[in-house]
């Protein structure tokens, strides 16, 4: 990857705006979709230095062994659990089950980053997707090899490629590109049709792993909030900016400084001051820590978030023009319903400068912090409209270009909200 020279905190100006994902590391500007790649090279290192950390490249000795296999669905299916291995000396072992349908040809696969014995929070309708839509579905359990807490910094894995700033969200894409590599070794992975999704700090994973994984075609992470599709600097629940309490960076590094890079953690309004160096003190939402993380005198409020030189609609931007699709609960509040909306919107200059009109997409159903089979649902069918061209649900939001100047076609553009440009005065070059 290309090296470039980031700026400290002390050194960076305000941005009282979503900053311009179109802004080039000389300050001009990009000026026609072939210098893209060039400057999402820009974004993914940019997001590695202030968000993820530097993780390390793939490993090249990625290894998988069935090791159970039985038929279901009558025989129409199979499930699989597989045994992963890669790493320096190929010492880095975890587990993942697949279940796929049994059929002629190359099968789109769907990778899920899955919880430790959480499972309960997920309900996908996989019977639909096995067999109705002809998808596989392989899940890990991303804490096998890096837990969820501060030992995620002295993991086998943390182990075995010292000297990384990366914390645990790239860590477990990390993990998740791992299992795409084993895909590549089967005879029925469509590799043209990858899709990486993940729940609540899974959904912050599938990004990560979307972004500097271009083998996935779709990401599509459910509820990912704060570090995920929520917004840094624009808070706000399903009646609009300021209202509920949403997740920040502040209460977020609080709660899990092992996350995220170092850096990211000087930004928000903090009860703590944990770094990779001395979080140890905190197990994750243990007890002990939770009455330093929700303390109301800074509970879902900012601090310096408008120095921070990038926000999330830049994740967005750094996976198009491949496609991405987004699903949130209206409900959520934590996971900052609003701001998400704003991200979505603004990434969409850059999937509509790429000529990737339709395939920056977001649902907003009712309901809680959950990943429910409606989420499930809409993901199918928008990966469908991608890999198939088949019509997509109308409960999915995307961005379309007018398609009628009369009288009647423009006045419905002036209603259509999502024409809406908020919170930055940037706009998509005009294309040459």
């Amino acid at each position: 990857m290309k090296q470039y020279e980031f700026l400290p905190k002390s050194q960076l100006a305000p941005i009282h705006e979503l900053p311009d994902p179109f802004l080039k590391p000389d300050g001009t500007r990009v000026a026609s979709p072939a210098e893209w790649p060039e400057q999402r090279e820009y974004l993914k290192a940019l997001l590695a230095h202030y968000l993820y950390g530097e993780m390390p490249p793939a490993p090249g000795n990625t290894k998988g062994e069935v090791v159970y296999s039985r038929p279901v669905y009558n025989c129409r299916a199979v499930v699989e659990k597989i045994r992963i291995t890669c790493g320096p000396d190929e010492s880095l072992v975890f587990h993942c089950e697949m279940i796929r349908p049994l059929k002629e040809g190359k099968v789109p696969v769907i990778t899920w980053n899955q919880f430790t014995d959480r499972m309960e929070f997920a309900c996908p309708d996989e019977e639909d997707a096995v067999l109705n839509h002809g998808y596989a579905i392989v899940e890990f359990d991303k804490e096998e090899l890096v837990p969820d807490s501060a030992d995620a910094l002295t993991s086998p894995l943390a182990k075995a490629y010292p000297g990384y700033s990366w914390g645990a969200i790239a860590m477990w894409a990390w993990m998740q590109s791992r299992v795409i590599d084993y895909l590549e070794t089967t005879d029925y992975a469509d590799m043209d049709k990858i899709v990486a999704t993940g729940h609540s700090r899974g959904g912050k994973v599938a990004i990560c792993c979307g972004i500097y994984d271009e083998r996935v075609a779709v990401t599509a992470p459910n509820d990912s909030g704060c570090g995920g599709c929520g917004c840094f600097r624009y808070l706000g629940g399903r009646l609009g900016e300021g209202t509920g309490t949403c997740e920040t960076a502040g209460s977020m590094a609080d709660a899990f400084p092992f996350w995220f890079a170092d850096e990211f953690g000087l930004y928000g309004l903090r009860n703590t001051e944990y770094t990779h160096d001395n979080c140890h003190k905190v197990n994750g939402m243990d007890v002990a820590n939770l009455a330093k993380v929700f303390n109301p005198a800074t509970l879902g409020k900012t601090k310096d978030e408008d120095y921070m030189p990038y926000d999330l609609h830049f994740v967005r931007a750094a996976v198009a023009p491949r496609a991405f699709i987004s699903c949130e609960g209206l409900a959520d509040t934590w996971a900052n319903p609003y701001g998400t909306q704003i991200t979505w919107r603004a990434a969409d200059e850059v999937f509509q400068f790429l000529g990737a009109a339709g395939k920056n997409a977001q649902v907003m159903r009712d309901g809680p912090h959950r990943f429910q089979k409606l989420d499930w649902e809409h993901i199918i069918s928008f990966c469908d409209e991608v890999f198939y061209a088949k019509p997509m649900s109308e409960n999915i939001q995307v961005i379309k270009p007018a398609v009628d100047n009369s009288p009647l076609g423009q006045m419905m553009a002036i209603m259509d909200w999502t024409r809406e440009r908020y919170h930055y005065s940037w706009r998509a070059p005009e294309a040459t």
